[in-house]
């Protein structure tokens, strides 16, 4: 009777342990559905449409805009002067607009053959506005051009239409030309803002080309009939 046969011994193999898959390898090797694929091409879609989102609106706000700059182009129409003290002010609605901190109104007149040829602005001045010497707080006179040309701060009385008032005044002939910039103010004297603002606006006027007698500055300005007075600062547009 034969001997049952002993196992045969030798290296136990061992057991591979699997590796761990990555978020790619599950991705590449994962069966995915059809749902699943139409969940990724939807978020893809959004992902994409997103900024549209943003750009709409801004589109919509610059068409909007286009709209009505053209509605107010038709509007408006584009006025000349009429004479040098309104192109004065119309000047100083050109850009760079003029843009005190404090509000500043203007107005401008031209009293018509009032006066000999020989009145200095200054006397001239005093006649038609009705003002003493009391209520000047600076005066001075400078040749701008072809004209000798009258700058005065005047003290109005407190209440509508007073304050402190920048006068520009010359003669045209026998004709006054006034431009008045009232600043609105309850004290009794000039602030420095107001010195310093007022410099700004005669700087930028009284340049020779703005005084030539044989013409009238080139200037227009786009402003609706019946328009209110050009007022310049934070609460002014400037026309």
């Amino acid at each position: 009777m034969s001997k049952p046969s002993s196992p045969i011994r030798g290296p136990v193999p061992r057991e591979r342990r699997r590796r761990r898959r990555g978020a790619l390898d599950r991705l590449l090797t994962a069966p995915v559905s059809t749902g699943a694929l139409e969940a990724r091409g939807r978020h893809a879609l959004a992902a994409l449409l997103r900024p549209l989102r943003l750009i709409g609106p801004a589109v919509a706000l610059l068409a909007l805009a286009y709209a009505g700059s053209a509605w107010w182009s038709r509007r408006a129409p584009r006025l000349a002067p009429r004479h040098r003290a309104e192109a004065l002010c119309f000047a100083l609605a050109q850009r760079p607009v003029f843009a005190p901190p404090m509000t500043v109104e203007s107005g401008s007149a031209l009293v018509r053959g009032r006066f000999s040829d020989r009145t200095p602005a200054s006397v001239a001045l005093r006649e038609a506005m009705h003002f003493g010497d009391e209520m000047v707080m600076r005066e001075r006179a400078t040749r701008v051009g072809d004209f000798d040309v009258s700058q005065l701060w005047l003290r109005l009385p407190a209440g509508p239409g007073g304050g402190h008032w920048l006068v520009v005044a010359w003669m045209e002939g026998s004709s006054l030309a006034i431009d008045t910039f009232r600043f609105a103010s309850d004290e009794t004297d000039l602030s420095a803002g107001e010195i310093v603002w007022g410099d700004q606006l005669l700087k930028r006027l009284l340049v020779p080309e703005n005084f030539r007698a044989a013409s009238l500055p080139a200037v227009r300005l786009r402003i609706a009939p019946g328009g209110s007075p050009l007022t310049f600062g934070p609460k002014g547009t400037g026309g």
